[in-house]
């Protein structure tokens, strides 16, 4: 797997640069081809989780970090027909290590965990709205 390079077989959008100058490429998940939809939702990502450069690959776990907030916008605004906004709170991938199918369809159910309440703590963030993004950029600040 490499972030620099194009898979045709996957729908991708070119998004930012690496310290070294190579472009990186966020795979897309949400069935959704309009550019313009795909550019506000990065103007949203970038706006409230800017990429972060570190040592020891960092920069790889900001980018992952930004793509996986980048496609839960465009799966609601395909659901939904608008971004959402406000708080919200993101949690480890251990949710969905081992689900459980239910009902013969295709939604699952989360496995409980076996050590109780023992978890990894989520991550907040305020998503703004497209208008949050558009004043701040004009010298206002968002509230």
């Amino acid at each position: 797997m490499s972030f620099f390079t194009p898979d045709v077989q996957r729908t991708q959008t070119v998004w930012g640069a690496s310290p070294q100058g190579l472009e990186w490429v966020a795979n897309i998940d949400a069935t959704i081809h309009d550019e313009s939809v795909i550019e506000q939702a990065k103007l949203i990502v970038d706006h409230c989780s800017p990429q972060r450069y570190g040592p020891y690959g960092t920069h790889a776990y900001s980018f992952l970090k930004r793509e996986y907030l980048l496609n839960l916008l465009l799966f609601h605004y395909v659901d939904h027909g608008f971004f959402p906004s406000g708080y919200i709170c993101i949690t480890d991938e251990w949710l969905y290590e081992a689900p459980i199918k239910t009902s013969g369809s295709s939604w699952f159910s989360f496995k409980s965990r076996k050590k109780g309440r023992n978890y990894q703590a989520g991550w907040w963030i305020k998503i703004p709205g497209l208008e949050e993004i558009s004043q701040t950029n004009q010298g206002e600040v968002c509230s």
